[in-house]
């Protein structure tokens, strides 16, 4: 999978979601802090969204983890060494959440 094919799979997700709850754009947009613009490109995978966004969306969108917003598989070609979240509104429990993630996804699970 390359690299911003993710963003585009991601929006296509949040876009399915947002309408199966029958939110607006720019009710959701308003929530986390974004232009319904910005959503709309995220949505279409022309805008990356940052780690703290997804939280955010998560929570617009009434899922339950991060993990409800994603594909079910993803294809890292290349392990990246540990994940480094620096100036980040990420709590310590989301932390674990995306190291778990990261780790699952690369198959080196604990």
């Amino acid at each position: 999978m390359a690299d911003l094919e993710i963003y585009r799979i991601v929006g296509a997700e949040l876009a399915a979601r947002r309408k199966k709850l029958r939110l607006k754009q720019a009710e959701v947009a308003d929530q986390i802090g974004l232009t319904r613009a910005s959503l709309a490109n995220i949505e279409s995978g022309r805008q990356k969204l940052m780690l703290h966004q997804v939280y955010k969306l998560a929570t617009a969108l009434k899922a339950d983890s991060i993990m409800e917003l994603v594909p079910a598989s993803f294809s890292f070609e290349q392990a990246s060494g540990p994940v480094r979240l620096v100036g980040s509104e990420v709590n310590d429990v989301q932390k674990a959440q995306i190291e778990q993630f990261v780790r699952r996804k690369a198959g080196v699970e604990k």
